[in-house]
């Protein structure tokens, strides 16, 4: 048995109980941070069961490398970040956007509605980051954008033209 994730429940619950109306829910999902996948799937089918609403993923990204080209640390930059059987590549940055969208889309009775990702063009190109009036400075997600450091697609991408 898998658990759901802590805070979903309760915020939607005490939504609920407040009389709070929403047509879907949006939940954020970052492997590092949120737990496993599986975790995850029981999370988003209990929600859209629990609230008969439709889910999708207002977030989520993973690295396809673990170091920087920019002036700013990463927000991943170390091994032990990683959730385990993704490695920082882009094969597993691939492999980490297709098992999330395999998630949202078998979400029981079509309640999956989709997933965004979370900066896929925040690459390390000068002005591209949290100071736009700094073109020197940088940002934190630029190993997790879906353009690798040359500026071209990761494979990941690719799991949005084939939907």
């Amino acid at each position: 048995m898998y658990r759901v994730m802590p805070g979903t429940e309760w915020w939607f619950d005490n939504a609920v109980a407040n009389g709070v109306r929403f047509d879907a829910i949006g939940l954020s999902y970052y492997g590092y941070g949120h737990g496993p996948l599986s975790d995850f799937q029981s999370t988003i089918d209990d929600a859209a069961s629990r609230y008969g609403k439709p889910v999708f993923v207002a977030e989520t990204a993973y690295p396809f490398r673990l170091d920087s080209k920019d002036s700013l640390t990463n927000q991943i930059d170390t091994s032990g970040e990683l959730v385990n059987g993704y490695p920082a590549t882009t094969a597993g940055q691939a492999a980490w956007l297709r098992d999330v969208l395999n998630i949202v889309e078998a979400v029981p009775n079509g309640r999956g509605l989709g997933v965004f990702y979370w900066e896929a063009t925040w690459t390390a190109v000068t002005g591209n980051g949290w100071d736009p009036t700094d073109p020197s400075y940088g940002n934190g997600w630029v190993n997790q954008a879906l353009f690798d450091y040359d500026n071209k697609a990761t494979p990941a991408m690719s799991w949005f033209s084939h939907r």
